[in-house]
């Protein structure tokens, strides 16, 4: 089951909205954000919580990109 988190969800959904808006597969989001696809999708589809750093790091890239 999918972890459900206000949070997690909001940078999910952020996720989703930034690909669509810059046209942008998840393979590209992967090496964008310095990880696997697999750890991507999982985050993406809320099926893990990322740790810390990876919020950190998602929310400067998101911040940083617009």
């Amino acid at each position: 089951m999918a972890y459900i988190d206000e949070d997690f969800s909001k940078i999910a959904t952020d996720l989703i909205k930034y690909e669509e808006k810059h046209d942008i597969d998840d393979n590209q989001m992967a090496v964008n954000l310095h990880m696997t696809v697999e750890r991507y999708h999982a985050i993406k589809s809320m099926w893990d919580k990322p740790n810390p750093d990876e919020v950190k790091f998602i929310k400067e890239f998101l911040i940083h990109n617009k």
